[in-house]
């Protein structure tokens, strides 16, 4: 039986984790439905675009996570000063991986561009995505402060900052997408170009917060020297949780291009249907990372009945939520579409999509939530082999059979991201729970 203590804790710590979450995603919908009104083109652009860029940008996210479970651990045996030195090597470890980031969406983009996509979306999007990139580096300065904040039990600054750091995002996506007030009229390099000067601004903020506050001093950050044990640690935890999400993520944007290769238009439909499923999928990760936290204090008190009971609570918190999203994108699917395009084609086939979404909701919250409680538990390496097996080992090959050679399309390839969804979630949660026996 869950204590009324329980819930009482973690509500309060998980909110502002998926309000910073979501705010993180409104920004990638605003692109989508701004874009949207330029055409299917575009709208096929950012779609490709967000894809090729989704795949690195969420493995750095889960590297920066790795630092969450250490500074809890410091917080629960009040280890102040350690927790600093974690947070100055986590600042050289996700810049030399904003790097190979960039890098990363170089390459694939180069290996994707050669697959039979649409040729007038290629151009258009090649523009947006190398602009785009250049925002890792801010992004992964933000996280490593981000994270650091959340595991000493401060999620509701990071909250504030990121929400209003996407109030900017969107705000310059108006202006510089459609050229409001005098600004220049840039399509969608213009909502690149908001993101970047947005990310910036956050970074900046944050860090600013960190010393401002006394939550670091410039003494405490002078003393903190580099120990090669400390990246060391930061990594073993940080490169599983970022495969983890590479592996998840991947098969979304896999998915993109299987599905680019029936068509602009379906294309555009998937951009469409993923871009509202990614909101309950990013607040299912906010509620992850809330259970990294509670899980990863109570392992460092030596309590782990009271770990165990925290990612319960957790696990019944995302389920609720998950069902809700699920409903409202069942009910909502003959509607929501044309926020995005007044192309009925695209917004017929996006509604296909989302009955699917809803199906796969539940599953979807579950592992992310699952992932976070193990990542507090620092039990990466099992769960790392799960999501590869769910995603690589079943839904890829399925996507392709489903999608192109029974000829269902894109719904083939939705339901085929379902499946690796509920494998991935079914065992994760056993494995969860065998961990904290």
């Amino acid at each position: 039986m869950l204590s009324r203590l329980q819930w009482r804790e973690n509500i309060p710590l998980a909110l502002p984790v998926v309000f910073g979450q979501i705010g993180h995603i409104a920004a990638s919908v605003a692109d989508s439905i701004m874009v949207g009104r330029l055409g299917v083109i575009p709208l096929a652009a950012v779609s490709y675009g967000a894809s090729i860029a989704s795949v690195p940008f969420v493995f750095g996210i889960g590297l920066a996570y790795g630092l969450t479970p250490f500074v809890a651990n410091a917080v629960g045996q009040k280890r102040h000063g350690k927790g600093i030195r974690l947070l100055k090597h986590s600042v050289i470890v996700n810049l030399v991986t904003a790097m190979v980031m960039m890098l990363a969406v170089w390459l694939i983009h180069m290996v994707a561009s050669q697959t039979g996509q649409d040729a007038k979306m290629l151009v258009v999007a090649e523009d947006y995505l190398y602009i785009y990139m250049l925002s890792f580096v801010p992004f992964m300065a933000f996280l490593a402060a981000k994270q650091y904040l959340e595991g000493l039990g401060d999620t509701k600054t990071p909250m504030r900052i990121s929400l209003w750091g996407n109030t900017l995002n969107i705000t310059l996506n108006a202006l510089l997408i459609f050229g409001l007030f005098g600004f220049p009229a840039m399509g969608i390099t213009g909502a690149a170009v908001a993101t970047v000067i947005a990310r910036m601004v956050m970074a900046v903020w944050i860090w600013r917060h960190l010393f401002v506050s006394g939550k670091v001093t410039v003494p405490e950050w002078a003393a903190a020297v580099y120990q090669r044990h400390l990246v060391g640690g930061l990594l073993k935890v940080g490169i599983p949780s970022g495969l983890q999400y590479i592996f998840e993520v991947s098969a979304f944007s896999i998915s993109a291009i299987i599905i680019g290769t029936y068509g602009a238009m379906p294309l555009a439909a998937h951009q469409v249907a993923i871009s509202l499923a990614s909101i309950s999928y990013m607040a299912a990760t906010g509620l992850g990372a809330s259970a990294t936290i509670r899980v990863a204090q109570f392992i460092g008190q030596r309590k782990p009945a009271k770990a165990r009971e925290a990612g319960t609570s957790l696990f019944l918190l995302t389920s609720l939520f998950m069902v809700f999203t699920g409903l409202f994108f069942f009910f909502g699917r003959h509607i929501m579409p044309y926020a995005y395009t007044d192309v009925v084609l695209v917004a017929q086939s996006a509604a296909a999509l989302l009955v699917v979404a809803t199906i796969f909701q539940l599953s979807d919250g579950l592992q992310a939530a699952a992932l976070g409680a193990l990542r507090g538990a620092k039990d990466v390496r099992v769960p790392t082999l799960i999501s590869f097996l769910s995603y690589y080992v079943v839904a890829l090959p399925l996507e392709w059979y489903l999608g192109t050679v029974l000829g269902y399309g894109a719904v083939g390839v939705w339901a085929a991201l379902a499946v690796g969804l509920t494998l991935s979630a079914v065992l994760l949660t056993q494995r969860f729970y065998k961990v904290v026996s």
